[in-house]
């Protein structure tokens, strides 16, 4: 039986070679994972997680201001790069830099690097850095695009996933008591999440014809996603005086696959963020492979 990292890369793989042989056939496949994952079963996980934990109080707004400020700092940093360079491509790349792939890849890295342990500060990351991408995040790229604010605030009202997020955060607030059935369903879908999350990513590795400047956008993405992120986390972590694990592996995924759809979804130039995204993620697979078999961390 394979373990837990063996299971992970199992599923990555697997999800990769059911792309390559389906090609357009199963398009159906990716969207309807989607749909589940964005709307039952993460939330279920941030739902379960964060209930099932005895500290609310200052640990949770810790590890939450941790996380709002960093992302914070790295869109703001992004923003003022791109205003100051005038590089084209900025609505996308602040998208790419600032939101990792917390939800789908970092809850199940997370899981396997710290088990329950890391779940609850992990669970805080996605439930704020999820707020953010698709309110701040989604404003700033529109406006950024078309200069309009009434268009970047009608593009946060067309994105459901805000308003789960939303219900969540509620959830987590108040810690209502749940049924047991409830919360047994709960921690089941989490489980399916887990496993579904992993072969989604590998399902979702995409490269679009148009790289020019590919290595150029790669390099200037990786700065930020795999240095600026994790040591602004680090940083406030040391402040705060929380454990930086599992929030500093949240701040270095790769970049978020929403930030491809929401390019997509309005007009931008998507093909650079699938590019950097597909890019990153198999860079960060093989790095996460070697750290776990070959230098045994």
């Amino acid at each position: 039986m394979p373990g837990e990292v063996e299971l992970f890369f199992l599923l990555f793989v697997a999800g990769l070679t059911v792309k390559i042989a389906s090609g357009d056939s199963l398009v159906w496949l990716p969207k309807g994972i989607k749909i589940f994952l964005v709307y039952i079963g993460i939330p279920s996980v941030l739902i379960s997680t964060l209930l099932s934990s005895q500290d609310l109080g200052v640990e949770f707004s810790s590890a939450a201001a941790v996380t709002v400020i960093s992302i914070f700092s790295i869109l703001g940093i992004s923003i003022a790069y791109h205003k100051w360079t005038g590089r084209g491509d900025a609505d996308v790349l602040l998208l790419v830099n600032s939101f990792p792939n917390a939800g789908f890849l970092g809850l199940p890295v997370c899981y396997i690097l710290f088990a329950d342990a890391g779940m609850f500060y992990a669970s805080i990351y996605v439930l704020f850095g999820t707020l953010i991408h698709y309110s701040i995040g989604v404003f700033t790229s529109i406006y950024i695009k078309d200069g309009s604010i009434k268009k970047g605030l009608e593009g946060i009202k067309r994105f459901p996933g805000f308003y789960t997020m939303v219900l969540v955060f509620l959830i987590a607030l108040f810690d209502p008591i749940l049924p047991q059935r409830l919360t047994s369903t709960l921690s089941f879908l989490g489980s399916v999440t887990i496993i579904l999350a992993i072969f989604f990513i590998g399902f979702s590795i995409n490269f679009e014809s148009r790289i020019k400047d590919f290595m150029a956008d790669l390099f200037h993405v990786t700065t930020f996603r795999f240095l600026l992120s994790p040591l602004s986390v680090l940083l406030l972590c040391l402040y705060f005086r929380i454990e930086p694990g599992a929030l500093l592996v949240q701040s270095m995924m790769p970049p978020a696959i929403g930030s491809t759809i929401i390019a997509a979804y309005y007009g931008m130039n998507y093909g650079v963020a699938a590019n950097v995204t597909s890019a990153l993620t198999i860079l960060f697979m093989v790095g996460f492979f070697l750290l776990i078999y070959v230098f045994r961390f």
